[in-house]
């Protein structure tokens, strides 16, 4: 019997069932990671039970017949783990000492049982059902709360970092989702990458390093020089200011060397980074203002390709299909991401391009150029800035929307992601070297997902904005759900027109496809005027209108 803190037992009454009341309504209190753990583990215990009753015959009359055999196995399982703190995770655990743990629990849990059943004479029961639930419950405890442990984990150790939640909401997200509606398509022009690049940290009286030295440094990689070359003037950095590195152990490069170096190649893919972000960071607090750093990656197209030349388009195809699924995916969803990066240790992961990019802009730097050396993405990079303290990039699958609704009433406005992770720090970026359409969005968008044009195509991404529908923050038919930063763009008296009004799934501007923010401003006037007069018959003609145009003249969000 384990003691409190005050080393004094609790009172909580002679039926087990008191105590489990008490502990549940303090473990909410304390800990919801515990909660869910145990809410888990009651699902668990019946899906057990009905699995095994499952395979054997007549098993509508078990489950009637066991009914509460189950209920009292269920609850000295719980009360077991509760009382010998089961379901709390602490600090001190690794994932072995967790499993065996919860494992040294079950069989205390067991014991009882099986005193229980001698004490009340009920030898009886199955053995096939209670070893085979107790079985089946020790097996999926530790795949799911392992999984969970491990995902737990990893999402305290990046925490400072970058989370990696389900639903994305950022202030950055905001701005990237804002910015595209005001860009003005005509007065600028695509830029190309920065063609050469010469630190502003040299001086006339620098001794920079020789074309000699540069070849001896990077004698094995004579490709991977002549990139560097083309693109950066080598000869304005010192040798005892530059490091090349060939690890993700982040303590190699900063032990005293924080703010002074000028240069850093990194020949350590950062597919096998386990800590992506902490690496990178770690790589600009070592930077003076302007130094370089050349990373390198495979992204998801070279990796595709390698599948395909190693074993055909066609058994390459399946081959990187079921790789996408373990290496891309199953680091986004919970519970099994935290066995992913148990199993793999963040190693080989799958990583886009425009994910990289995104990344990298985080972390403080800005590119320079890229080039494919040997299979792998070369990025030259500057540091510009510190790393950006935004704590929830874009990674999960859903992202809310901060928007300004009826009264003035803000709301989150929710969506599928369809951009690469990390997208919405390439703004600028995109806004540099992409082409602008008609509104100001970007044409042929690379930072938008294969399966995103997809979404987008089909309006699946749209989908989750039903939950807005259903908590009445939209009507089916209304002006669109602006951001704070948009809605203040707008004129004061249509502001206040606007908050008249919830806003709605299908705009207006799919019936007037305007093509600027000030025709957008007009179809939006002209809509709420009507709206005023007939709420009703407007609303019905605009669906209708915008409906057509969305079938057959295929209009599509600007």
């Amino acid at each position: 019997m384990r003691l409190s803190a005050e080393n004094q037992k609790p009172k909580y009454g002679f039926f087990p069932f008191s105590r489990l009341m008490a502990e549940l309504g303090q473990l909410m209190k304390r800990k919801i990671a515990t909660f869910i753990f145990i809410i888990l583990d009651v699902a668990i215990i019946i899906f057990s039970f009905l699995f095994v009753a499952w395979f054997r015959a007549g098993t509508k009359r078990i489950i009637v017949n066991y009914s509460t055999p189950l209920l009292v196995f269920g609850s000295i399982w719980l009360v077991v783990g509760l009382w010998c703190q089961k379901f709390t995770v602490k600090e001190k655990y690794s994932g072995r000492t967790f499993a065996l743990h919860m494992l040294k629990i079950d069989l205390y849990a067991l014991a009882v049982v099986f005193a229980v059943m001698i004490l009340f004479q009920q030898v009886h029961y199955s053995r096939y059902l209670l070893f085979g639930t107790i079985a089946l419950i020790s097996v999926l405890e530790l795949v799911i709360f392992l999984g969970g442990f491990y995902g737990l984990k990893f999402h305290k150790e990046n925490e400072s970092f970058a989370s990696t939640s389900l639903v994305t909401h950022s202030a950055k997200l905001e701005e990237s989702f804002s910015d595209r509606y005001i860009r003005d398509a005509t007065i600028r022009v695509p830029q190309k990458e920065n063609s050469f690049y010469s630190p502003e940290f040299a001086t006339s009286s620098y001794a920079g390093m020789t074309d000699a030295e540069w070849h001896n440094l990077l004698a094995d990689n004579q490709k991977l020089y002549t990139f560097l070359a083309s693109k950066v003037d080598l000869n304005r950095f010192q040798r005892d200011k530059l490091r090349v590195l060939n690890t993700s152990e982040i303590n190699h490069f900063v032990n005293g060397e924080s703010g002074s170096l000028q240069m850093m190649i990194t020949l350590y893919p950062i597919n096998d980074c386990r800590r992506i972000n902490q690496y990178l960071i770690a790589i600009n607090d070592s930077l003076v203002k302007g130094g370089v750093v050349i990373c390198r990656g495979e992204t998801i197209t070279e990796r595709r390709n390698r599948f395909y030349r190693k074993y055909t388009p066609y058994l390459g195809g399946i081959i990187y299909f079921c790789d996408f699924i373990y290496h891309r995916v199953f680091p986004k969803i919970p519970i099994i991401q935290g066995w992913y990066f148990a199993l793999t240790k963040g190693r080989n992961r799958a990583i886009s391009e425009t994910e990289m990019m995104g990344r990298f802009y985080f972390c403080g730097f800005e590119l320079i150029s890229k080039d494919e050396i040997n299979g792998f993405m070369h990025f030259i990079l500057k540091k510009v800035k510190p790393w950006s303290n935004d704590p929830n990039p874009s990674y999960g699958p859903f992202i809310k929307l901060k928007r300004v609704g009826k009264d003035k009433k803000i709301f989150y406005l929710h969506k599928l992601r369809t951009m690469h992770p990390y997208s919405e720090y390439l703004q600028d970026y995109a806004y540099r070297t992409c082409d602008l359409q008609e509104g100001g969005k970007f044409a042929n968008d690379f930072r938008v997902t294969v399966w995103g044009k997809v979404l987008r195509t089909m309006w699946i991404d749209e989908l989750p904005q039903i939950l807005n529908l259903l908590h009445g923050e939209v009507s089916l038919v209304g002006v669109r759900a602006l951001s704070e930063h948009y809605f203040n763009l707008y004129p004061p008296d249509l502001q206040e027109l606007r908050c008249q009004f919830k806003p709605g799934l299908v705009p207006p501007f799919y019936a007037d496809m305007p093509k600027s923010l000030e025709e957008i401003i007009a179809s939006e006037r002209r809509y709420l005027a009507q709206k005023q007069a007939k709420p009703f018959l407007t609303d019905w003609k605009y669906f209708w209108k915008a409906v057509w145009n969305i079938i057959f003249k295929h209009a599509r969000s600007n």
